[in-house]
C-alpha cells in the first residue's frame, strides 16, 4: 500500500511539472507594425526574389504599393494626391523620375518630378527601398533643388537660410545633412545676424559663396520623362 502511495505522489509530481512549463511557454506574439507594409515586398521570401530595381519598377508601373510616409499609408504611384493633400479634386502627376544615391549607402533612390494641379515644380516624391520595402517621402521645390548627379541637393527656408547638404533618412522620416549653409539669428541688439559653414563648420561669407558657386558647377542629375519606355529600359536588370 505504501508503495502504491509513493507511485501515485511520484505520478502527481511529474503531472505538476508538465503542468508549469505549460504555463511558461509564451503566447503568439500579437504585436503588429504601426505602419502597413507594401503589399509584394514585406517577408523574406518577396525580399530575396524581387530586387531594389525591380521593385521600384513594379512601382513604377503603378503594380505594387509604396508606404507613403506623409500619408501613412500604402499607395499607389497613381494615388499619389493623396500624399500631397487631403483634398480629393488635388491632381497629381509624375512627369520626370531620376535615379540616384541620396545618401551615399550605395543603395539607389528614385526621385519622381511632381506637376500639381498646374504647377510644374510643385514638388518631389523620393522612393526609398529599406528590406523590402519601398518608403514615400513628399517634398516641396524650395526643399529639394538642383539635384546633382553624386545627390547633394540645394535647399532655402528664407533670404538667409540656405545652402546644400545630402538626405538622411529613418523609416518615418528624413533629415538633411547640411554640408555647406547660412543660417539667420537675431542678435542681442535686435539685429539680424547671418552664421556661414563650409563643410560643417564656420566660415567668412567669402568661402560660402565660394562652396555655393563650386556646388552649382557640378554635374546635375539626369531626369527622364516618365513613360513605359524610360521605366523599362531603365529599371529592368
Amino acid at each position: 500500500m505504501k508503495k502504491r502511495f509513493q507511485l501515485i505522489f511520484i505520478l502527481l509530481i511529474i503531472l505538476g511539472l508538465g503542468g508549469c512549463e505549460k504555463t511558461q511557454t509564451p503566447p503568439a506574439s500579437t504585436e503588429q507594425s504601426l505602419s502597413p507594409t507594401p503589399s509584394g515586398a514585406s517577408d523574406a521570401s518577396d525580399e530575396s526574389n524581387e530586387s531594389p530595381m525591380s521593385t521600384y519598377k513594379s512601382i513604377l508601373e503603378n503594380k505594387t504599393q509604396i508606404l507613403s510616409v506623409d500619408a501613412n499609408k500604402e499607395l499607389n504611384i497613381s494615388q499619389l494626391n493623396q500624399a500631397v493633400s487631403d483634398d480629393e479634386s488635388v491632381k497629381v502627376v509624375v512627369s520626370k523620375f531620376a535615379i540616384v544615391d541620396l545618401d551615399n549607402d550605395d543603395m539607389e533612390e528614385i526621385v519622381l518630378w511632381l506637376r500639381v494641379n498646374d504647377n510644374d515644380d510643385y514638388g518631389f516624391e523620393v522612393l526609398r527601398y529599406k528590406d523590402g520595402v519601398v518608403y514615400g517621402y513628399t517634398l516641396s521645390y524650395r526643399s529639394f533643388m538642383d539635384l546633382k548627379d553624386d545627390g547633394t541637393f540645394s535647399y532655402s527656408s528664407g533670404a538667409m537660410d540656405y545652402g546644400f547638404g545630402r538626405m538622411e533618412f529613418t523609416d518615418s522620416s528624413y533629415t538633411i545633412d547640411k554640408i555647406s549653409y547660412c543660417e539667420s539669428s537675431e542678435a542681442s541688439d535686435n539685429e539680424q545676424e547671418i552664421s556661414y559653414y563650409v563643410n560643417q563648420e564656420s566660415a567668412t561669407e567669402e568661402d560660402f559663396l565660394a562652396a555655393i558657386n563650386k556646388q552649382s558647377e557640378k554635374t546635375g542629375i539626369t531626369w527622364y520623362d516618365y513613360n513605359d519606355e524610360n521605366i523599362e529600359t531603365l529599371l529592368s536588370e
